[in-house]
């Protein structure tokens, strides 16, 4: 059985080809942000949550996903819209995707 993963916006393509091949996606394939409804809707019974910065990972999003969450990894530099006490307290690793930006920063 594949791990379930809600990803909240589309990512490049590599990305999702390589995480379709492992898991079973639920993707956010609008050009916004999930409302507040929509994230807590999608994110029941995930095992993992692909997010970005747009997106407020609270207590709630993650007491609402339930057990099953395992992971919150998000995709991008920061983690500051993840309560990261939150996710700590319930043992779910968070995870960023520091350094990323370092060339294009410098290239600027």
């Amino acid at each position: 059985m594949k791990p379930k993963v809600l990803v909240t916006r589309l990512l490049p393509a590599p990305a999702l080809e390589r995480l379709s091949a492992e898991c079973e996606l639920s993707l956010n394939r609008e050009d916004r942000p999930l409302t507040r409804e929509e994230l807590l809707a999608g994110v029941r019974g995930v095992d993992a949550l692909l997010c970005l910065l747009t997106d407020s990972i609270d207590g709630t999003v993650m007491e609402t996903a339930g057990t099953n969450l395992k992971v919150i990894a998000n995709y991008a530099v920061g983690y500051n819209n993840i309560d990261v006490p939150a996710a700590t307290a319930r043992k779910l690793p968070v995870t960023n995707t520091p350094g990323v930006l370092t060339d294009a920063t410098a290239d600027l």
